[in-house]
């Protein structure tokens, strides 16, 4: 058996907020308002991520969003 020439390597990316984040910068008008992205709160869906400013309110990633909504009023949930 032959070696490998070339080792494998592995990286693992975490971007936190990450499609929080895209969503600001696509749309300026969100800058400064808590974002969620995730399920709608009628479908049962969940948080996947959620920016800092709803981090504030204790909104987290994988919570329920009707969860979110009641620690967060105003958190603005956008679809993933």
């Amino acid at each position: 058996m032959e070696k490998d020439p070339k080792p494998r390597a592995i990286i693992h990316l975490d971007m936190d907020c990450f499609y929080a984040a895209i969503e600001v910068r696509d749309r300026p008008s969100l800058r400064g308002k808590p974002v969620g992205v995730g399920g709608a709160r009628d479908r049962r869906g969940v948080l996947t991520t959620c920016n800092y400013e709803a981090r504030k309110f204790g909104v987290r990633s994988a919570m329920p969003t009707f969860m979110a909504l009641q620690r967060c009023p105003n958190l603005i949930v956008l679809p993933t």
